[in-house]
């Protein structure tokens, strides 16, 4: 297995853990930002400070236990999208379906979702390993 591969893919373990994560992060985000513990203060959002926050330390121990890097991306943009979710299903109330869905799935929102995701995954997942390698090198050179 190419270390590209390896970074990208992890196994299959691992793959259905970082999917599992991304599942629990999109759930708590949307409940998180419903029930106004992560709050907007307001203005035009582009990337929500709450949803980068939890997406960005769950990628960082996506990084930690060796996932995947995929698995880091998708996770961010799951709570990324759970905060456009909750926006469009309990925010925009006076809008019709419709309207709702299309603020959803509006490509601009996505694009950046997945840009930022791509982005700030990258780096998490980065701090991850190198956390994960300073760890086992001082337990290495404590057990000596």
């Amino acid at each position: 297995m190419s270390v590209l591969n390896k970074f990208l893919f992890a196994d299959r373990f691992e793959r259905s853990l970082d999917l599992l994560t991304a599942v629990v992060i999109a759930v708590g985000t949307f409940i998180g930002y419903a029930t106004g513990v992560f709050a907007v203060d307001g203005g035009v959002v582009f990337l929500p400070a709450d949803a980068t926050l939890v997406g960005v330390v769950a990628a960082v121990s996506i990084g930690y236990r060796h996932g995947s890097l995929l698995g880091a991306w998708v996770t961010l943009f799951a709570a990324y999208f759970a905060f456009f979710a909750e926006w469009a299903s309990l925010s925009l109330s006076s809008q019709t379906l419709a309207g709702k869905l299309a603020f959803l799935f509006d490509p601009v929102s996505l694009g950046l979702s997945w840009v930022a995701a791509i982005g700030f995954g990258t780096i998490a997942f980065a701090i991850g390993i190198l956390l994960s390698r300073g760890v086992d090198r001082l337990s290495e050179r404590n057990s000596k």
